[in-house]
């Protein structure tokens, strides 16, 4: 029946763009606890929206897309990253921010020759503010494929060398070598499916850095009062990682930023 429920799943217009493996462990987990397959296909929905629904966008308007292909620093150019950025809800609370956050992480980082972006949305799309070398690799990954198509169409257009991959995190773990993952408001999206799941990610991550960031506000643009609890839970992951050997802080307005020194390769 697990087949059926992924089927069924996949066939819905919200979550067709979903990396199937995800939505069989969940269907995989859910069944068991269900009462049938219409129970279980709610359930698979539930946990998918709390997963990758709730921010929203994946997608481009044509005007965006038509703006594609100029120079990083040109005013339309970055006007279309903008729109195209704002279609995402987490990455449409940075955008008043974008031109302080990324320098701020490489500040304590040191500019990268590699990145890997997990979970990555359209976080790609701030390029023009990342200051990266036009060599640098970029690997993003992410569990829908809808904006993976978009992450690696503007990529490509700008010659940036890079990656897209389908990747469930929580039954999975990055492979890549590289100098700084991102794991911008990732944490919390994990914490929803396995408790374990980003302390099992950070120790296996084969990087010099790696960066966690936590919203300060709601969906809705309410500040959440949450700041005590994100810096409880950094603290918790530090205290199981051994490998950290240092932690800088990076925040910005609505969104804590941590930068985590690891002192070994992972795996």
């Amino acid at each position: 029946m697990t087949g059926e429920i992924v089927d069924r799943v996949l066939s819905s217009r919200r979550y067709r763009s979903v990396d199937a493996v995800l939505v069989e462990r969940l269907a995989a987990e859910e069944l068991p606890r269900s009462r049938g397959a219409d129970d279980a296909v709610k359930r698979v929905k539930r946990r998918l929206h709390q997963a990758v629904g709730a921010f929203g966008g994946g997608g481009t308007t044509d005007r965006t897309a038509d703006a594609w292909g100029g120079d990083l620093a040109d005013p339309a150019f970055r006007a279309a990253c903008l729109e195209a950025l704002a279609a995402h809800a987490s990455t449409r609370e940075r955008i008043p921010h974008i031109d302080r956050f990324y320098r701020g992480i490489w500040e304590r980082t040191g500019v990268p020759g590699s990145v890997l972006d997990l979970g990555c949305g359209l976080g790609p799309l701030a390029l023009p503010w990342m200051g990266l070398d036009r060599g640098a690799r970029y690997v993003a990954a992410d569990v829908d494929r809808r904006a993976l198509e978009r992450v690696d169409a503007f990529l490509g257009l700008v010659g940036q060398p890079h990656e897209v991959r389908a990747l469930d995190l929580v039954g999975a773990d990055p492979a890549d070598e590289t100098d700084v993952v991102l794991a911008l408001k990732l944490v919390t999206t994990l914490d929803r499916q396995d408790p374990a799941a980003a302390g099992r990610l950070l120790g296996s991550v084969k990087a010099s850095h790696a960066v966690v960031s936590f919203t300060t506000r709601s969906l809705g643009g309410r500040a959440r009062g949450m700041e005590r609890t994100y810096r409880s839970r950094v603290d918790r992951l530090v205290a199981g990682a051994s490998r950290v050997t240092d932690v800088a802080e990076a925040s910005i307005p609505n969104e804590l930023v941590f930068v985590l020194s690891l002192g070994r390769t992972g795996g």
